[in-house]
């Protein structure tokens, strides 16, 4: 690792001033002493550590003092910046002694310079066993949790069935059942003395609302779909996990970009592209998303590099065993989700080579869905990778096998509703109507589209009508 001194260096650029008496204040003298952001300093020490849950939140709460780094995290600061541990950890001490202090109360005044252990005798083996007896009724009381391993198992196994069926799921059915998940998990949390339960628990309220803000956007209801995704952001943001964070932002930009809001999509999912891949398909979902922004806004050299970039997270990402890391299911992003997503890209910038691509993927992908059970088919993607297929088919003078591929989609609408599936609809509608006039599978096709509009939300059909809200 460069630096731009070494440890003699940095002890004599500090020989005539003393160390910050806090670590915080320690931390960012060092790193602006290098000339680095927090940015860079995260970047060091996730390269020294090979930690990746070093990050530039992370630095900044170590030097605001929200945190204070313990002993693996301040060797690793010795190391990157060359200065002895001893210094780390005497300004942690400081630091905690400066915490402790703050939260103490201000001492009560004195009126006499006689103490009290002068007039009253003190027995000290009393005071040694009122000490001990206050630490043990603290031991019984911090571990009075009213539930153990096995209902974490219970809850976190549900957390899996709810994202492993989705796909394949009545949306409202999902919608009841997450939200039930998420109330469940989150009163588990209120009642948990244990860290690692209580973060394992906001980690499944965090699912919880991630699923509810995709139920929620199938249905067509925007508005309490982003509701959902901010509250699955700030779980997430408790308990620092990276993979449910990038998985929401890329929904964010995808609510975005069926809301004809691409500058807005490409905002959402851009802040998280430069974070370490965490395990599964999240980091190269994020990437295909932007892809398709881009290419919205018409920034074909920048689309494709995103989707070599989702290429290439594909080939080196990592699987995990942890259903908190990766439930799968709706949370996945399989190769055939890819292609269909590669193929809208290279429609919406046209021209012959792409709408070549485009077939080949489209095709590709149909063939993929098509080739799971019939109960196990992901019938809502696979009718956006009809569309795209039936876009490159007709762009390309083949109207027939449009026609067929719409005529498909339109029937599964009718046994899964998914609201982007019908913008994705109105799209191809605007694409061939300026040929419905002397276009028999144009005015065909427009048909289609215009009785897929009288499909009915389950969210209206199904759900019963809610009492009015109360003030």
């Amino acid at each position: 690792m460069e630096k731009h001194s070494s440890r003699r260096e940095v002890a004599g650029q500090h020989s005539g001033a003393a160390w910050p008496t806090t670590i915080g204040p320690l931390i960012t003298r060092l790193r602006q002493g290098q000339g680095w952001s927090q940015d860079t300093l995260a970047a060091h020490l996730r390269k020294q550590s090979r930690n990746s849950a070093a990050s530039q939140h992370q630095v900044s709460r170590w030097e605001s003092g929200r945190r204070i780094p313990g002993p693996f995290w301040r060797q690793q600061l010795a190391a990157v910046f060359d200065v002895s541990v001893a210094v780390f950890s005497e300004a942690a001490t400081a630091a905690v002694a400066a915490r402790r202090q703050r939260h103490m109360p201000p001492p009560a005044p004195r009126h006499t310079a006689i103490s009290v252990a002068e007039v009253v005798p003190v027995d000290v083996a009393a005071m040694v066993a009122v000490s001990a007896r206050q630490s043990a009724r603290l031991g019984e009381h911090v571990d009075n949790t009213p539930f153990g391993a096995y209902t974490m198992e219970e809850v976190v196994e549900e957390l899996r069935r709810l994202a492993a069926a989705y796909p394949y799921s009545s949306t409202v059915d999902s919608l009841t059942a997450a939200g039930a998940l998420r109330d469940r998990a989150y009163e588990l949390a209120g009642s948990s003395r244990r860290p690692s339960y209580t973060r394992g628990l906001y980690l499944v309220t965090a699912w919880s609302c991630a699923i509810l803000a995709n139920a929620s956007f199938d249905l067509g209801a925007l508005r309490p779909a982003n509701v959902h995704a901010r509250t699955a952001l700030h779980f997430g943001d408790l308990c620092e996990h990276r993979g449910v964070q990038v998985w929401v932002r890329g929904l964010q930009a995808l609510m975005a970009f069926w809301d004809g809001r691409p500058h807005h999509a490409v905002a959402a999912i851009e802040p998280v592209l430069s974070w370490p891949s965490a395990s599964g398909t999240a980091g190269v979902r994020a990437e295909a998303i932007h892809a398709r922004a881009l290419a919205r806004l018409g920034r074909a050299s920048e689309a494709d590099q995103a989707l070599a970039r989702a290429e290439r997270a594909r080939e080196h990402m990592r699987d995990s065993d942890d259903v908190l890391d990766d439930p799968g299911g709706m949370a996945d992003f399989p190769l055939a989700k890819q292609l269909y997503w590669q193929a809208n890209t290279h429609l919406r910038l046209g021209g012959p080579t792409r709408l070549r691509a485009a077939h080949q993927a489209a095709e590709e992908s149909v063939e993929l869905y098509l080739a799971a059970p019939v109960d196990q088919q992901r019938i809502g993607e696979l009718c956006h990778a009809r569309l795209d297929l039936a876009s490159a088919r007709w762009e390309q003078g083949h109207p027939e096998g449009a026609e067929q591929q719409v005529s498909a989609a339109s029937d599964t609408l009718r046994l899964r509703y998914v609201e982007s599936v019908l913008r994705r609809m109105d799209d191809f509608g605007d694409l061939i109507s300026a040929q419905a006039a002397t276009s028999g599978p144009a005015r065909q096709v427009l048909a289609q589209i215009a009785a897929a509009h009288t499909i009915t939300p389950p969210m209206a059909r199904e759900v019963a009508a809610l009492p009015p809200p109360t003030e």
